[in-house]
């Protein structure tokens, strides 16, 4: 699964059952995001997940880098 963090909504996409292709699965409102996952991960086979690091272009941090890293943790 992987994770589009943004401080007010939070971007999901899944691979198909042969990992080659990502598809985009929905978008969360952040603050709903845990009661999303739990039910997500309970119905459904998720063997990793992997959360964006939010950059700028020049890859200096942006607004939601610190909040997509605590995320993380």
């Amino acid at each position: 699964m992987g994770v589009d963090y943004g401080t007010k909504r939070i971007g999901l996409a899944v691979t198909d059952d042969l990992k080659i292709i990502a598809t985009g699965l929905t978008t969360v409102e952040t603050p709903l995001i845990w009661k999303f996952l739990k039910q997500y991960i309970h119905e459904n086979s998720v063997e990793c997940i992997v959360v964006g690091d939010p950059r700028a272009l020049d890859g200096t941090e942006t607004d939601s880098t610190s909040a997509a890293d605590k995320f993380s943790e």
